[in-house]
């Protein structure tokens, strides 16, 4: 998959629009968790995207808070290099129908 480089900008004390997950201490690639509605990552980034840097750092090695201090250190500018859509977002596992098996139901004797 070929990497992306997108760039963002915000206004002063504007949040990004998006959540991280993973890092090194989570035995888990960085990528993008959620995006907020109406923010300046909506419609750049979008949940499952991988990333591969932060500006010229590389986050192989990174940890979930060391990104996070990256991010917030670039000012009104960032840089993400990203595999887009890397990782399927996580869908709802709520189970749909009825259902089988009760625990509360064998309980009751």
């Amino acid at each position: 998959m070929a990497a992306t480089v997108i760039h963002l900008q915000k206004g002063p004390g504007e949040s990004w629009g998006f959540r991280l997950q993973g890092g090194l201490d989570f035995r888990q690639q960085l990528s993008i968790k959620k995006v907020v509605p109406n923010s300046p990552a909506q419609g750049r980034l979008h949940g499952g995207d991988a990333i591969l840097a932060i500006g010229s750092t590389n986050t192989q090695n990174l940890t979930h808070m060391q990104a996070h201090q990256l991010i917030s250190n670039a000012g009104n500018m960032l840089q993400l290099t990203l595999i887009k859509q890397a990782f399927a977002p996580p869908s709802d596992i709520r189970p749909k129908g009825p259902l089988k098996f009760s625990p509360w139901k064998h309980q009751q004797q």
